[in-house]
């Protein structure tokens, strides 16, 4: 996920990740992964403090392994299509600490790092799936007036200029003009109010709201997919997707100076080290 960040993602996947995704803290992928590395850290502390120094390092090695697991493919994934992100900046850091010998460090990286994307998955699935459920207030199917008689279609199938039958304890497939019937309507699932409105000829009908008054005739305004309640449930979703203005700034900058940064670094320390060290024993012998 944390190198997902350079596009937007295709709603289809987006619907599909919101159906498999994490119900439960613990299913999540990340979290159980976290945990696995924890307990395999642990045990190479214990191992190497009290039997063998070499098995507790290959063990360590292997809680190295567990924790990065869950963002170092999809950080090859994305290096391979020219994307930076922070995944890669933590992977060339649990590298580099596993060859500094740093070992237990790097899997505490790998594991912090688990977590928070763990948490972050787990969150925004859960977002996700608070908006999809929103558009489970619209009901399957929608009594609507055509050549003088009522029919029953489905949501989808109404067009602009339909004249829509709510009755009593019903929800509005969509929104649309009351043109007959007074009644009370329920519209706290959409706007949060939680007083039913009186509402009657010329008053606006919202997608979701509930008639809990008389039959009345609406006049449908916005198909179903172009619906109040379908655009809010698009635009938090696509808000989700987009980076703000500070954030997209910060990575432009960032991307292309985060490998040479780090190249540079390292030249620093071993011209450094290989001009300090021989200054040094140059001054012993003196």
């Amino acid at each position: 996920m944390a190198d997902a960040c350079c596009g937007p993602s295709d709603p289809a996947d987006l619907d599909a990740e919101v159906d498999q995704g994490p119900v439960r803290l613990w299913q999540v992928r990340e979290l159980r992964f976290a945990a696995a590395a924890a307990v395999f850290l642990a045990l190479g502390w214990i191992i190497g403090g009290s039997l063998s120094e070499t098995a507790g390092i290959v063990v360590e090695l292997v809680a190295v392994v567990v924790a990065a697991s869950t963002f170092v493919p999809s950080t090859l994934r994305s290096l391979r299509h020219g994307r930076i992100g922070v995944g890669t900046l933590m992977t060339i850091a649990a590298i580099g600490a596993v060859a500094l010998g740093q070992i237990p460090e790097a899997a505490l990286l790998g594991i912090l790092f688990s977590v928070a994307e763990g948490l972050e998955h787990y969150a925004v699935t859960k977002t996700r799936r608070g908006l999809r459920a929103l558009l489970a207030l619209v009901p399957p199917t929608a009594s609507v007036i055509r050549e003088g008689r009522e029919i029953t279609v489905s949501p989808d199938e109404l067009i602009i200029g339909d004249v829509l039958v709510v009755r009593p304890g019903e929800r509005a497939s969509t929104d649309g003009t009351i043109t007959a019937g007074t009644t009370s309507v329920d519209m706290s699932a959409i706007t949060g109010e939680s007083v039913p409105v009186e509402a009657g000829p010329g008053d606006l009908l919202y997608a979701g709201a509930i008639n809990g008054g008389g039959a009345i005739e609406v006049r449908v305004t916005a198909r179903a997919a172009d619906s109040s309640l379908a655009r809010i449930v698009h635009i938090v979703e696509q808000a989700q997707e987009r980076k703000g203005a500070g954030q997209r700034l910060a990575d432009r900058i960032a991307r292309p100076w985060s490998p040479p940064s780090w190249c540079s670094r390292r030249s620093w320390q071993v011209s450094v080290r290989c001009s300090v060290i021989p200054c040094c024993g140059s001054n012993a012998a003196w």
